[in-house]
Formats: C-alpha cells, sequence, structure tokens
C-alpha cells in the first residue's frame, strides 16, 4: 500500500476515534503553557451537544497574545446543569524551550453569583516530536465573599495535529485534544476540545 495513502487512512481514522469517543463526554476545556503570541489569536471548543452528558460542560477557551509571552487569556462555559460561567485573566510565559513551555497566570470567575480568584496557576506545554504535544494545567480556586481556599484543580490532555492538508490557510494549526479534569471536588472526568492557532 501506498505510504501516503496508508497515513492518510491511519490519521482519518484516529480523528474518528478521537471525535466520536471523546465526543460521549464533553466534560471542559482547558489551557495550557504556550503563549498565542503578540497579535495572535488561540481558540478551544468543547461541546457537549443538548447538555446530554450530565457532567458535561461546552466551553470555548481563548487566548490573545499582548506580547510574545503574555496573553488575555479566559474561557465562557455552559454547564449541563444550566449553570454558566466566565473566567478571564492574564497568562505569563516564563520558561520556553524546544521541549517544554511553562506559564503562570492570574484570573478572575464567575460562577453562579460568585466570584473566585484563580491564582496561583501553572500552565504547561510538553512539545514532543511530530507536534504532538501534552498540556495542561493546576490552579487554585479561592472563593471571594466565604474568603475559602476551594482547592486546587488539575488537567492534562494529550494533543494531536491535524495533517496541514486538513488545515484551512488561515488558521496556523488544528489540534484534537483529549484528557481529563480533576475539579476541586476531587472527582475526575474525561476531557477534550478541538485547538484552533490562528
Amino acid at each position: 500500500m501506498n505510504i501516503n495513502i496508508f497515513t492518510t487512512l491511519k490519521t482519518a481514522f484516529l480523528l474518528t476515534f478521537v471525535i466520536f469517543t471523546s465526543a460521549a463526554y464533553a466534560s471542559g476545556g482547558y489551557d495550557n503553557g504556550t503563549p498565542a503570541g503578540k497579535g495572535r489569536l488561540d481558540l478551544d471548543f468543547t461541546l457537549n451537544p443538548g447538555n446530554q452528558i450530565d457532567n458535561g460542560q461546552s466551553y470555548i477557551v481563548w487566548g490573545y497574545g499582548i506580547t510574545e509571552k503574555l496573553d488575555f487569556h479566559g474561557y465562557i462555559s455552559h454547564e449541563a446543569s444550566g449553570t454558566n460561567q466566565v473566567y478571564y485573566g492574564l497568562m505569563y510565559n516564563f520558561l520556553s524551550n524546544r521541549r517544554l513551555d511553562l506559564s503562570t497566570a492570574f484570573g478572575l470567575r464567575h460562577r453562579s453569583g460568585d466570584l473566585d480568584i484563580i491564582f496561583p496557576q501553572i500552565l504547561y506545554t510538553i512539545k514532543l516530536p511530530r507536534n504532538f504535544d501534552i498540556i495542561g494545567s493546576s490552579t487554585l480556586v479561592y472563593r471571594t465573599d466565604t474568603h475559602t481556599n476551594l482547592g486546587l484543580s488539575f488537567d492534562i490532555a494529550f494533543r494531536i495535529p491535524v495533517p496541514k492538508k486538513f488545515t484551512p490557510k488561515f488558521i496556523r494549526d488544528i489540534k484534537f485534544a483529549i484528557g481529563a479534569f480533576r475539579s476541586t471536588s476531587d472527582k475526575w472526568l474525561p476531557t477534550y476540545s478541538i485547538d484552533f492557532r490562528f
């Protein structure tokens, strides 16, 4: 079999598997340690169609490069329970090399009438060969009205690049991510997203 046909079939199978198995969970979205770059935009999407998954959320996560190392980032999400939340803040990339990006961030989250401070945060991208990577974060959530530390949340995901021939020219790259998220309540949930860099 021609290697190009084999590679294309393998890629199509993998993407189909990721979309249809992970879309069943749709628990959330996540950020990572790589800044968007000055004047550039990153968008990540997670969809829980029709709120079918009880613990699921639909997300839009963004990162916009104010400088090469500083992003305005955040997310808007809708939980299956009907709760909406908005997070916004600043992310600063303090380490970047061939294999690793590390960033920290400070932000505010509005959820169910509560205001939370999300700090400190550590966000990471482990760069693997062939443009694959492992991404995630560790964040501390602090409730402002009760002056309560709600605890740490964690996420981790494996990102799979979409071949350039399937990527529109106005997009730098597209990746599928599948992973897991642990909320401050210590419950782990599967996650997925489709990540675009413009």
